[in-house]
């Protein structure tokens, strides 16, 4: 019953996605001595990428925008919009790749850990705050 408000599926399906996003990332980070490794991560559908992460992610949220808007280069100085492809993972490119061949970078893992279990935490906030209401709203006390 409570799932068929969009607003509860909306945060179900986020934390889902969080808790998905968690496990890949720890994954990450306890692959950092691995040889050869390549970090991973979730693309996150209908974020903005460009309002938080790093350059690398800034850039091919720009890099989508644009093409998307369909913007071309008119002159040989410009910088070609369409240079990263959209839905690219650019991941480890603004680090350099040790000799061992892992590009985990540990701070930047532990900085995505930390946003993701804030944005968890909001979402569960959020979900409580909503059941709150619906109970106060049905005459029972929160």
């Amino acid at each position: 019953m409570i799932h068929d408000l969009s607003t509860f599926a909306a945060l179900k399906q986020r934390m889902r996605f969080l808790q998905s996003r968690q496990k890949v990332l720890a994954e990450n980070v306890a692959n950092a001595d691995t040889p050869g490794y390549k970090p991973k991560d979730i693309a996150q559908i209908g974020i903005d990428p460009a309002s938080r992460g790093a350059d690398a992610t800034r850039r091919m949220a720009v890099a989508h925008y644009n093409q998307a808007a369909g913007l071309m280069t008119t002159s040989a100085m410009h910088i070609n919009p369409a240079a990263n492809g959209a839905g690219t993972v650019d991941r480890g490119a603004s680090y350099e790749t040790r000799p061992s061949a892992n590009a985990v970078t540990l701070e930047d893992e532990m900085l995505k850990v930390s946003q993701n279990q804030i944005d968890f935490q909001t979402a569960a906030n959020l979900y409580q705050r909503g059941l709150a209401t619906l109970k106060t709203a049905i005459g029972r006390r929160s």
